[in-house]
């Protein structure tokens, strides 16, 4: 499962015209057709306070199509700021991957992954969340976005683990 899901997330990415290349570049928000950010996380490749927030990785969904449903994830994307409109921040968008067809009980975790061993801010997993362990390891896709250029590379889901949330009462 781990291998088909990973072997198909990269055949997007190296296809040219991939879904979501008509978002690079655009600066975010406003979303375009229907799309809407649903969870994100900042990422910075400096210590310095004031690039914290320098780029961020962002989960896009469409609208459920029943509602009250869930929003259905399209979307993870990379972006670099780009400044703000009151309080709320503006992105550029750098990179966008289609979101794996879904699996039941994953679900994207990130800002809490390690890779080979080590924190790394900067992974993003689709992860099982189950069970009392203090690591998951259930990693169904994994990426990374590498800074400067804000672009994804699709990580060995089996080098990535993620802190279990629930464990101990995190």
């Amino acid at each position: 499962m781990q291998a088909a899901v990973l072997g198909w997330l990269t055949s997007l990415l190296a296809s040219t015209g991939s879904p979501g290349a008509e978002l690079v570049g655009r600066v975010v928000p406003p979303y375009p057709d229907g799309l809407q950010d649903v969870g994100g996380s900042c990422v910075s490749d400096s210590s310095d306070p004031l690039r914290v927030c320098e780029y961020a990785i962002t989960l896009l969904a469409s609208a459920p199509v029943d509602a009250p449903g869930e929003p259905e994830p399209r979307y993870l994307i990379a972006g670099r700021m780009a400044g703000r409109e009151g309080a709320h921040a503006r992105w550029q968008v750098t990179d966008a991957v289609p979101y794996p067809d879904a699996v039941p009980g994953y679900y994207l975790q990130f800002g809490t992954c390690r890779l080979d061993g080590q924190d790394d801010s900067r992974v993003a997993a689709i992860v099982r969340q189950h069970g009392m362990q203090e690591w998951l390891k259930d990693i169904a896709w994994a990426g990374r976005i590498e800074l400067p250029a804000g672009r994804f590379t699709v990580l060995d889901a089996k080098a990535v683990d993620c802190i279990n949330e629930a464990y101990y009462g995190l």
